[in-house]
């Protein structure tokens, strides 16, 4: 049995989606990883007051586990600390930090 061009063409082309559709199903949009990201970045810079200046980096992520999505931020003066930020009710709540000993902690923790 000989598998023709367009056989392989057509497995090829459903491999690919199976492949994305895992993919996607496992680190989330990456609409939605930006969107939270800038969202966390204005929330900082203007509802928390940080100058812009002091945040490092902050990086959307998605959870697998719970099927949110949540944005990851390093702050200069903590290059090693990573806080993480989620969306609870309609407000942005501090939900993670990978040590208690930093110097963003605030109230929504």
């Amino acid at each position: 049995m000989r598998l023709t061009n367009r056989t392989m063409t057509i497995a090829g082309v459903v491999l690919a989606i199976v492949a994305g559709g895992i993919y996607v199903s496992l680190t989330g949009l990456p609409y939605k990883r930006s969107q939270i990201a800038n969202e966390v970045r204005e929330y900082l810079v203007h509802t928390r007051a940080y100058p812009a200046e002091v945040i490092q980096e902050i990086r959307g992520v998605y959870s697998f586990k719970s099927g949110d999505y949540e944005a990851e931020v390093r702050y200069k003066d903590e290059p090693n600390q990573n806080y993480t930020y989620a969306k609870v009710n309609g407000a942005f709540r501090l939900i993670g930090v990978s040590s208690l000993y930093g110097n963003h902690i605030d109230e929504t923790f």
